[in-house]
Order: structure tokens, then C-alpha cells, then sequence
């Protein structure tokens, strides 16, 4: 009785077909979750010498992965990142819903053992080139990693077609992606979708369109259309002598200019400010009293005159 409640409790709802993309996510969580707890971990050494965790990373993988086998796989029969997404591990042919002994472990010999093996491979080859067998013994095991790899292409292949077992090591266990808590439908409206891809279709089309627009040009159009100037015949007069103040100030920035240059009127301006302003648009006038700078030669060193 305590063994049907127990598998009462654990049973999944294996009428409702887990979508390829949650089994992708799952993973891919899976994936950033070991690199976090990896980042964390590479943290607390970092104020020692460079390189200290370079040669026993194959372990540090090794003991990370085991640590998160433990209070996943192990204690819940899922992964964390199946476990963000109501997702669990169950026999594909079996009415017990949950992972056995045997399953776990040969799961963690697949995902730790054989992962640390072959981040460690070269590095054993190296110790052992010296010996004939096993000279041998590395060549099969290359071998092998390739075809593995191959299978692991015709299995994702088969996996994208079927959306059943998206690693090869859930086809040779015979364990598959369920949902842990029965999922409620979504009901999801076509306007909405439509509404949706409507402006995601604009958002892109704007993203495409700015870098085209001159801002710079079409801020100075309006500052010189919507701005009252009020000049006067002293800043329009160039023959008239610079006031000392004028000397400290630039017109654009209001900083003390930098590499000063003036383009005709009282007014001075740092290099950048005036060259970069009349680079964006070529019919940039002064701020202060619309002083046109018509052409690039008129932007000059500003001459003091000393009495």
C-alpha cells in the first residue's frame, strides 16, 4: 500500500506530449546553471595565482556535476533546468514514473565519468605514450568518441523529427521528458498573435530606418526654426573686438574651449564641438547667433589680440 501511494505521488501525466522547445530549454538551463555555479566557484580563487584551477579543471567539472547529479537527478529523478520547467524524468515503458537505482546511476557514470574521461583524455595519453597497449587503447577510444559523436548528430536529427529522447544516453536508459504536474491549456488568441507580430514587424522596420537618419541635422533644422535668435549688430559685427568672456565659454558645450576656433561671428568654439557639428550637417549655424558656417575652411584658429 505505502509503495502504490509512493508512486501515486510521483505519477506523471504521460498523456500530454512535452514540446521539443521545453525539452531544448531544459537543457540549455542545465547548461548556463553548471557555468553559473562554475563562475562562483572560479571567484573565490581569483586572488590567487593565475592558473591555479587550469590543471584539475576536468575534476572541477567533474565534482560540480556530480554535486548537481546529486540534488537533481538523484534526489527528484529531473534536472534543474526540467525542474523550472514542470518537466521529469520517467521509464518510457514502465508504470512506475520515476528513474530506478541503476538508471541514476549509470546516468551519472554517462554524464561525469565519461565527460571527465574525455576532458582528461589528452593529458593521460600523454602519461602513457610510452606504452604500446596503451598506444592502442587511445586510438580505439578515439575512434569510438567519433562515432559517438556521429550518433549523437542522427539521434538529435531523429529527436527534432520524433520530439522523443534529445540526448542519446535518454535513448540507451529508455527514460523520456515528462511532465511533472499536469499542464493547464493555453488559449491563445489570433488577434493577439496577429496584434503581436504586427509590431515586431514595425519595431524592426524603425531599427532598420535610424541608422539613416541624421539626428544631428534634424535637431540644428528645428533649434534654427523654432529658436527666436536675438542678435545684435555687436555679435554680428566681426570687425568689432572679441569681449574678454567670450574668450572662456564655448558657444556649443559651454566649457572653456579646447583647441579654440571660431567661424566668422564674436563667438568661439571648441575643435571638436564646431568640426564635429558642421561634419553632421554641413549647414550648421552658430547656436548663440546663427552664424552660418557655409564651408569648412571658415571653422579657423581663433587670433587674441594683445594691447
Amino acid at each position: 500500500m505505502a509503495t502504490a501511494s509512493e508512486d501515486g505521488g510521483n505519477s506523471a501525466p504521460k498523456d500530454q506530449i512535452v514540446l521539443r522547445v521545453n525539452q531544448l530549454d531544459s537543457s540549455e538551463l542545465d547548461t548556463e546553471l553548471h557555468e553559473l555555479l562554475k563562475a562562483q566557484f572560479t571567484r573565490a580563487f581569483q586572488f590567487f595565482q593565475p592558473g591555479v584551477l587550469a590543471y584539475i579543471e576536468p575534476e572541477l567539472n567533474a565534482a560540480l556535476r556530480l554535486l548537481l547529479w546529486q540534488f537533481s537527478i538523484n534526489s527528484t529523478h529531473s534536472t534543474l533546468g526540467q525542474q523550472m520547467l514542470n518537466l521529469k524524468y520517467a521509464q518510457e515503458s514502465s508504470s512506475v514514473h520515476k528513474l530506478s537505482l541503476l538508471q541514476r546511476r549509470v546516468y551519472a557514470c554517462l554524464l561525469i565519468g565519461l565527460k571527465w574521461l574525455q576532458e582528461r583524455s589528452h593529458d593521460l595519453a600523454l602519461a602513457t605514450n610510452h606504452m604500446s597497449a596503451f598506444e592502442k587503447i587511445w586510438k580505439v577510444f578515439h575512434v569510438l568518441e567519433r562515432l559517438l559523436q556521429v550518433a549523437s548528430l542522427i539521434n538529435f536529427l531523429v529527436f527534432l523529427q520524433q520530439g522523443r529522447y534529445q540526448f542519446i544516453y535518454e535513448r540507451i536508459l529508455g527514460i523520456r521528458a515528462w511532465f511533472s504536474k499536469p499542464q493547464s491549456v493555453r488559449q491563445v488568441s489570433f488577434e493577439y498573435m496577429t496584434r503581436e507580430l504586427l509590431w515586431h514587424g514595425f519595431a524592426e522596420f524603425i531599427f532598420f530606418l535610424l541608422p539613416f537618419i541624421n539626428f544631428h541635422r534634424v535637431r540644428n533644422f528645428f533649434k534654427r526654426h523654432l529658436t527666436f535668435f536675438s542678435i545684435s549688430s555687436s555679435d554680428m559685427d566681426v570687425s568689432k573686438r572679441r569681449a574678454q568672456h567670450l574668450y572662456k565659454e564655448c558657444a556649443v558645450c559651454g566649457e572653456w574651449p579646447t583647441c579654440p576656433r571660431e567661424i566668422g561671428c564674436l563667438h568661439v568654439f571648441c575643435y571638436y564641438c564646431i568640426q564635429s557639428n558642421f561634419d553632421a550637417d554641413p549647414s550648421y549655424t552658430c547656436p548663440l547667433c546663427s552664424h552660418p558656417v557655409e564651408d569648412g575652411s571658415n571653422i579657423q584658429q581663433v587670433k587674441c589680440e594683445i594691447t
